[in-house]
């Protein structure tokens, strides 16, 4: 009889596989390694939820592919659904997870290699698999292990798979009769899987969010599941908030969270790495806060980099809405350069096809090795982008996405001097704008005691926590997030389990509730699929089945939020859609003219019912700057 495999077991493998050395494994991230191991099978413990709080760049992901590694290979366990609320931190995972790579650690050449060791590629791909709008690679999150967005976590939990969604909306609205959709094929899938989420922070953005997290916490304690919560940034606050939710919804002794603290925090497992923590006190830089005006900002962005250039070579520089990266990218194209060689010069926002969005994740890889670069980015770079630099430019944003910006700032070892530069955009008195209790697409109290906090604490640590000299980046979110911004919705969390009562019409239940929440169980703003028009006639084709126009049409469309949408269209405005049919017997892309509906769940259920796959909009599109919409604003 074999010995039974253990998560540590595991855990070596992913430390012998990724770096070469089994023995390589920071000291905090194997005291939570050894603290899950010990809750997942002693009985007397037993603990189904666990929470990880670590700083950015301290390796992390290292627990989710151990936890994947050990839910396909342990005993009793079957698959593993690692879920991701952004598709680029998706993407850069999911190259981790499967590709090979020539890396260099403490100056030496190794070979990086898959988590499942050195089995060719396509038995990788066999076994690992991602899923999110358009790449139906694992449908259902039937593959052992799936990588996956949030949104699609939400829809398979629920019984409405991206497969199905479009059967079951044209069965609650009577337009058909027949299948309600694999529903309990996809509960399966889900409750037969454990399941880690990572930046799990930022789904505690919204009321809806995070009432949608503390149901998935309640239903994996239902279904006797491992879920796995990782973080750098959560607030005291948040923490108070999920222990309270726990004690209120009966799991709180199913509940464990692991703080990367000195200090031992009521009702959690602490735990330091004196070592990590003096590399990253060791750090020197400047912060400066610099107030612009809207017609100046982008001048002022070029002299900075110039001015820094000599000492500081490697640059990111991140707006806050997609519109300025692109704008200021194209305006100053030049003048960069005249700075950088242009294939050092990379811009990356969420407008990319699903093709140029890995390209660019390449792209970032290969400027890793060079001694200079200027990556000009959106909030897309703040989730676990493996990129690095000495001179960080950022516009001003609430506490949470700031720290997880700077995370690319200084990020390795070798790395000792650089400078931040905060800027925030002013009125015409000198105040931080507001537009409607909003700085751009940030709540504006928030935005606003961020930085009143950094203006009086211009040296505290943006790495760590705690530091030595009590300013670490716990004290900025401690003082800018109170209990009271982090809301829930009991009603709302209820109605979530209540769908699994419903045996015989769960789907419908499922789908009548999607569409109550505008679209989406987990975001604000429903996501639109996009295409623009010059791209169209590569997808308006004839295809043998459903998966492959999915597929086809997935390497050229855009999701964008509903709310920008609609600036562009007014209510019962004619625009063109691609429309999917099926005529003899084979799926058929046609463009086809609908009224746009200026209510998310209208225009929602209109896409639904009719299979329109994109909506045909009027704009530019290049592999190097995206989609620019007309009138992009």
């Amino acid at each position: 009889m074999t010995e039974e495999r253990k998560l540590w077991d595991c855990y070596e493998q992913v430390l012998e596989n990724w770096f070469g050395d089994k023995e390589s494994g920071r000291k905090f991230i194997n005291e939570v390694i050894e603290t899950i191991e010990k809750g997942w099978n002693d009985k007397n413990i037993e603990k189904n939820i666990f929470i990880i709080e670590a700083p950015t760049g301290y390796g992390k992901s290292t627990i989710s592919a151990a936890i994947a590694l050990f839910s396909i290979t342990g005993s009793n366990n079957l698959k593993c659904i690692v879920a991701f609320p952004l598709r680029t931190l998706l993407e850069d995972q999911y190259s981790k997870f499967v590709e090979d790579e020539i890396k260099k650690r403490n100056g030496k050449m190794y070979k990086k290699t898959s988590i499942l060791g050195k089995v060719d590629y396509g038995s990788r791909t066999k076994i690992i698999g991602k899923r999110y709008m358009h790449n139906p690679d694992s449908r259902y999150l039937i593959k052992p292990i799936t990588l996956t967005t949030v949104d699609a976590l939400a829809l398979t939990l629920f019984g409405i798979p991206p497969e199905c969604i479009e059967k079951v909306a044209r069965a609650w609205d009577g337009t058909s009769r027949g299948s309600l959709g694999h529903y309990l094929f996809s509960w399966a899938s889900v409750a037969l899987s454990n399941i880690v989420l990572d930046e799990v922070h930022l789904l505690a953005d919204s009321t809806k969010s995070l009432s949608f997290l503390i149901a998935l916490m309640k239903i994996a304690v239902d279904f006797d599941q491992k879920l796995i919560l990782m973080s750098a940034t959560l607030p005291t606050s948040l923490k108070e908030k999920i222990k309270e939710c726990a004690k209120e919804f009966g799991f709180k002794d199913k509940l464990c969270i692991i703080s990367f603290s000195r200090n031992e925090n009521r009702g959690e497992i602490t735990g330091w790495d004196e070592s990590f923590a003096e590399e990253r006190e060791s750090k020197v830089y400047d912060i400066d806060c610099e107030a612009l005006k809207e017609e100046e900002k982008y001048d002022k962005i070029v002299e900075w980099i110039e001015n820094n250039k000599k000492m500081y070579s490697r640059v990111i520089v991140v707006f806050n809405t997609v519109r300025e990266a692109i704008e200021f990218y194209t305006k100053k194209l030049n003048e960069l350069k005249e700075l950088f060689h242009e294939e050092n010069i990379l811009l990356i926002h969420s407008r990319f096809t699903e093709k140029d969005r890995e390209e660019k994740n390449k792209k970032i890889q290969q400027l890793k090795e060079k001694g200079e670069y200027l990556i000009i980015a959106t909030q897309v770079i703040e989730a676990g982008v493996d990129i690095s630099s000495n001179l960080f430019i950022t516009d001003i944003a609430p506490a949470n996405s700031l720290i997880q910006r700077l995370g690319r700032f200084l990020r390795y070892k070798e790395e000792n001097k650089g400078k931040i530069i905060i800027w925030y955009e002013v009125d015409e008195n000198g105040n931080l704008k507001e537009s409607n209790g909003m700085y751009k697409v940030y709540d504006y109290k928030l935005t606003e005691k961020t930085l009143e906090w950094i203006k009086n604490n211009k040296s505290f640590n943006v790495h760590l926590p705690e530091a030595s000299n009590e300013n670490g980046y716990r004290k900025l979110l401690d003082s800018v997030y109170s209990k009271e911004d982090f809301k829930v919705d009991k009603d709302a969390i209820k109605s979530f389990e209540g769908i699994f009562l419903h045996l015989d019409i769960a789907s419908l239940v499922a789908i009548e509730k999607f569409f109550e929440m505008e679209g989406s169980f987990v975001r604000e703003s429903l996501l639109v699929p996009v295409i623009p028009e010059e791209k169209v006639k590569e997808v308006v084709k004839r295809y043998n089945n459903e998966v492959e126009a999915v597929r086809k049409i997935g390497e050229s469309v855009i999701p964008v939020s509903f709310q920008t949408i609609s600036k562009y269209y007014g209510k019962e405005e004619e625009v063109e859609a691609l429309v999917k049919k099926v005529e003899e017997d084979k799926v058929v892309v046609e463009r086809e003219k609908i009224y746009f509906s200026t209510s998310p769940s209208s225009l929602l259920r209109f896409m639904l019912r009719r299979g329109v796959v994109a909506l045909i909009v009027k704009g530019e599109y290049s592999e190097d700057e995206g989609l620019k919409l007309e009138g992009d604003r």
